[in-house]
């Protein structure tokens, strides 16, 4: 079997077309250059994606946060030498409000782009404290930092899964979105970019199929009806740039992805593009995953959706909270992180995100750390 290894950016860009929107929205380079720019998750796909187009734009810093510490060497080794760049590598979690308060003292960061995130969905389903911990506190975190600190812009890269989340996962990205559209410092512009599949990413469907064909098959889709917004790493940093934008105040973004598309459709066309001598390579549909939906959307009807012909955005304001209502489910949802406590989890969020049920495997979760207690 021939393997084609053309380059992956170029194979997905194949699959998914050149938006309208994205190929005529303004050049973001101006809103970068001689600025002080903080990336958080920049050893991740997104995070180190946007990194490298930064160092294009002239930026007079780029602050680089990670926990992962092989994805923050890998991206420092990725930098071209003669790049001029002053870009300074952190190892740390943006759960650390310590760290946080001392990077932007010491940097004083203007535009925060927000990649941090858990982001694997069957994974969370079983370790939904570090979901909470990371989506949601630790964007707490970040967003009172950039705001005690005078940071100009804050731009978050969202997920279609926190549009009527089934997921843990979803349902603390869908919390993190709140927390942009109600934090109550009006000059610093929050905005949430939701994103759908971003084909090359880590843990992302694409490289998985890819790597299937390579092993001879099968490639195996969840369902038959599964369907996905696809884009790639060029369209998720160009959305993200021009995010930056002034005529965006605070809010929730959607980008055009263009209709939603069949999963077993990108399985199809992988294996007709890469497979050239063993075209029968068969597709089995494995069944859905934790936390997995048939059908992703961009929004719901608990959003507000304003569409602008030409825009590559429409923008959404969903309905705020009553007062005081978030600031109390975050300090909940700190209780329960620290103490392990499960049930105050789930109870906590979904007062806020009312639309959301947890599933089987996370119920399983909760009721085996009950018996862990009474054991105790």
């Amino acid at each position: 079997m021939t393997y084609n290894t053309q380059d992956s950016e170029s194979i997905w860009t194949d699959f998914t077309g050149n938006s309208r929107c994205v190929s005529s929205s303004p050049p973001s380079t101006k809103y970068i250059s001689g600025k002080t720019l903080l990336i958080t998750g920049a050893g991740g796909s997104i995070g180190s994606a946007l990194a490298r187009f930064a160092t294009t734009c002239n930026p007079k810093t780029l602050i680089l946060l990670d926990t992962n510490e092989r994805g923050l060497h890998s991206l420092e080794q990725s930098f071209d030498i003669s790049s001029t760049v002053v870009h300074v590598p952190i190892l740390g979690s943006i759960c650390d409000s310590v760290l946080l308060s001392e990077l932007f003292a010491l940097y004083q960061p203007q535009i925060v782009f927000h990649a941090a995130a858990c982001k694997h969905v069957p994974l969370m389903e079983t370790n939904p404290l570090a979901a909470a911990s990371t989506n949601v506190l630790g964007t707490n975190a970040l967003l009172r930092a950039a705001s005690e600190h005078g940071a100009a812009q804050f731009i978050m890269a969202s997920s279609d899964k926190a549009v009527m989340p089934v997921s843990i996962m979803g349902a603390t990205k869908r919390l993190a979105e709140l927390l942009l559209v109600e934090h109550p410092d009006k000059p610093l512009q929050q905005k949430a970019v939701r994103l759908g599949n971003v084909l090359g990413s880590s843990g992302s469907v694409g490289p998985l199929f890819l790597e299937q064909i390579k092993e001879g098959g099968p490639v195996t889709v969840t369902h038959p009806d599964a369907r996905r917004f696809f884009l790639t790493l060029n369209h998720a940093v160009t959305f993200l740039t021009t995010a930056l934008s002034p005529e965006y105040e605070t809010g929730i973004l959607i980008p055009d992805l263009g209709p939603s598309r069949k999963v077993e459709e990108l399985a199809s066309y992988l294996i007709a593009a890469t497979a050239r001598e063993q075209p029968d390579i068969g597709i089995v549909f494995s069944g859905l995953r934790p936390g997995d939906k048939v059908e992703e959307l961009l929004s719901s009807s608990y959003d507000s959706v304003l569409a602008r012909d030409k825009d590559p955005f429409s923008t959404v304001q969903p309905e705020r909270l009553a007062a005081g209502t978030l600031k109390a489910v975050v300090d909940q949802i700190t209780q329960s992180v620290r103490e392990r406590d499960l049930r105050l989890l789930l109870e906590s969020i979904c007062k806020v995100v009312p639309e959301y049920r947890p599933g089987p495997v996370l119920q399983q979760v909760v009721e085996n750390s009950r018996r862990i207690e009474l054991w105790k």
